[in-house]
């Protein structure tokens, strides 16, 4: 099982950095077409804007992963009990993995409504609901995620494990 969540991770690593260097490329080829060649693709800003949605989503899902988005941890400073800074931790994730779940859903209402509707984007011609799927998928890896840490948490508190700062792969 762990090889497996391995080669996902991996997966998801490799996707960001591959969708973040074409977007580059394509930025780059944009630019030099528009300045140098004097002319541009006009398909070119709609990919752009949409690559941007995917690879926020997928940066942010792996944010959560690898504990980077910043917080909050004053409270968590001032307290010195480690069953009170696990509590915390439990709920704040379950809280934030629930509000993930519900992004998801309102993500995946909008894009089936795009789909119903036969909604076309402006320049790619692609169905729009296309553009608008990595909400729903990336929110719902980050609502597991979030969970899946409020969990760890959970069984810290049980426990009585000492609390630890920092990433929680």
């Amino acid at each position: 099982m762990q090889r497996i969540i391995r080669a996902l991770n991996s997966v998801e690593e490799w996707t960001l950095v591959l969708v973040l260097l074409g977007l580059a490329f394509l930025s780059f080829v944009q630019v030099f077409c528009r300045y140098v060649l004097q002319f541009s693709f006009t398909w070119m800003e709609e990919l752009g804007r949409y690559l941007g949605v995917f690879i926020a989503f997928l940066g942010a899902s792996l944010g959560v992963k690898y504990g980077s988005h910043f917080s909050m941890d004053l409270i968590y400073e001032k307290v010195s009990s480690d069953r009170f800074r696990h509590g915390l931790k439990v709920i704040i994730n379950i809280a934030s993995g629930l509000m993930f779940f519900v992004i998801a859903y309102y993500g995946w209402e909008q894009a089936m409504k795009l789909r119903r509707f036969g909604v076309l984007t402006s320049a790619l011609e692609v169905p729009k609901y296309w553009a608008y799927l990595p909400i729903p998928f990336f929110s719902t890896i980050m609502g597991i995620r979030f969970i899946n840490l409020g969990i760890r948490h959970l069984v810290r508190l049980v426990r009585r494990e000492p609390f630890r700062m920092g990433p929680e792969q």
